[in-house]
């Protein structure tokens, strides 16, 4: 699916804010189909929910609404709150409970009846036992840091069903909205949240500039590193999509070692920061990282102050039906 909207990304940029377009199959239908690419082959019945999940299996029936969920990722559940659901079990680590507050609008791990089934989103450091102790009706875990390779046997010998998701990118978001808004007993918000946000999506882009395309080298600030995004990002996706150019490219692999001679050498228009923690913790690390380097102070993007911390909960985390917001902010910071 991916690799299809990048196919067409640089025939819509081309032709958007064009005084006509072509009527019937137009780029930005190309464009919407895409995204609703894998929500489309979701097959809902009066009774389950079949669609391929990102374990590879092709056919997961799941029945609707599950009486007990636990899920094992901290934005999966938020995703299965906006979808109308509540968990019986979930992760309680720091970071998840700061989510779960941004996103919910409370620690859910403090309402009645919610068991926290691990403080870390790492497989290795599960109580498996406990978790299918627990007895879920459906557990729902990412194929991230092994999630799914390391519940699926045990839940599977328990005889309880899993749900294996990778939600990276708007498509995906799409996707699953659709296959856990018909699990929640909710199918009503699939057009009054998801394909909303969908429209507001495709307008956003639709008001990208046309002309040149800005240079862009966006970096990741971790907790112990500083790399730069490739375009096979989430936000090396969203550049894309808004008609930037990373100056990092393509190279292989999502993210790669900051190399200040190679990026001197592009001297992007505008840097963006990504945080892992606060804006503080992503400055500092940039600092420590890079800051006292003549190489960086020479860039043109530093010395004209064209360097901007980006919204942890637009675009660390993910934004769910803020998808727009954070296109909106991405083309307000590159073409202002």
């Amino acid at each position: 699916m991916k690799n299809r909207i990048f196919c067409l990304i640089f025939v819509l940029l081309c032709l958007v804010g064009c005084a006509a377009l072509p009527t019937g199959d137009t780029p930005s239908d190309d464009l919407r189909a895409g995204f609703l690419a894998g929500a489309d082959a979701v097959t809902v019945t009066d009774t389950a929910v079949i669609f391929t999940d990102t374990s590879g299996r092709e056919r997961v029936e799941i029945a609707k609404a599950p009486a007990s969920t636990a899920i094992l990722y901290a934005s999966l559940t938020t995703l299965w709150y906006e979808a109308g659901g509540v968990v019986s079990g979930c992760i309680g680590s720091t970071s998840a409970r700061e989510l779960y507050t941004e996103v919910i609008g409370r620690d859910i791990t403090l309402d009645d009846g919610i068991e926290v089934l691990s403080t870390s989103a790492a497989a290795k450091n599960w109580n498996l036992e406990a978790m299918i102790a627990a007895s879920p009706d459906l557990i729902i875990v990412s194929t991230a840091m092994n999630g799914y390779a390391t519940v699926a046997p045990a839940a599977s010998a328990a005889g309880i069903p899993v749900i294996a998701v990778e939600y990276n990118d708007f498509a995906d978001y799409l996707k699953w909205f659709k296959v856990f808004c018909h699990l929640t007993g909710h199918p009503e918000l699939w057009e009054s949240v998801a394909l909303a946000a969908l429209d507001e999506v495709m307008a956003t882009l639709a008001a990208v500039p046309v002309g040149d395309a800005p240079s862009v080298l966006a970096l990741f600030a971790g907790s112990e590193s500083l790399q730069a995004d490739t375009s096979s990002t989430v936000l090396g996706e969203m550049l894309t999509l808004v008609g930037a150019r990373n100056v990092i490219g393509d190279v292989g692999g999502e993210r790669v070692e900051v190399n200040l001679e190679q990026i001197y050498a592009a001297d992007p228009d505008v840097i963006l920061i990504l945080c892992h923690g606060s804006v503080e913790q992503a400055a500092a690390q940039v600092e420590a990282s890079v800051g006292g380097n003549p190489v960086w102070q020479a860039l043109r993007a530093v010395q004209k102050g064209n360097v901007h911390y980006l919204e942890r909960g637009l675009f660390h985390n993910k934004p769910n039906s803020r998808f727009a917001e954070a296109y909106e902010k991405l083309t307000e910071i590159l073409y202002k």
